[in-house]
């Protein structure tokens, strides 16, 4: 249990290293924004989805709180998650922590009072995704573990969709199983249109 809070404090505090780094850079930038390949145009209507993530410490589990979406196709899809998990994960691979597929690369992260915006988490400071990798989609980003059960951590990152259809998205993370041995419900469908 010692190790685990250790291990929690020293992920916590990589990530608040990462966004203040973060935080500097966007100080020092030019104030005059500089578009974008693949940004958004700004004459796009834009829609919200908002998703969190739970984490029940008793059992373990982690859950989407939705695992159906649905969004319209070309406008800018802002979403922003909420994750209540304070615990890392095991990650499959380096780029499961790197930002792809988002409009303007790089996602806002929230933790506690701080905010900046990142490209990448720490491959030992990712605790969730949201991923999807198909042949239309290939969206990944990398979440930060919460502070504590009461202190989430937050991304917001936007898309736009051009292709209609139904997709898959999920964690790629390591994440545990239910009672039954089922996964964790870490998934769901984007229906596009």
């Amino acid at each position: 249990m010692r190790e685990q809070a250790w291990f929690n404090l020293v992920a916590v505090t990589a990530v608040l290293v990462v966004l203040a780094v973060g935080g500097l850079s966007l100080a020092l930038a030019p104030k005059t924004p500089t578009p974008t390949a693949g940004a958004a145009s700004p004459s796009l209507a834009t829609v919200y989805r908002n998703l969190s993530i739970t984490y029940d410490p008793a059992t373990q589990n982690y859950n989407y709180n939705t695992r159906g979406l649905s969004v319209p196709m070309d406008v800018q899809v802002v979403f922003t998650i909420t994750n209540y998990d304070p615990t890392v994960g095991v990650v499959p691979a380096a780029s499961a922590a790197v930002v792809s597929g988002t409009f303007g690369g790089p996602m806002l992260v929230h933790l506690g009072d701080s905010s900046a915006r990142v490209s990448q988490l720490p491959v030992g400071d990712v605790s969730h995704t949201f991923s999807m990798s198909d042949g239309f989609y290939h969206l990944n980003v990398p979440i930060p573990p919460a502070a504590s059960l009461s202190t989430p951590s937050q991304v917001t990152f936007s898309v736009e969709f051009t292709t209609p259809g139904t997709f898959s998205w999920g964690c790629v993370i390591l994440c545990g199983s239910d009672a039954t041995g089922m996964p964790d419900e870490m998934y769901g469908l984007v229906t596009i249109g």
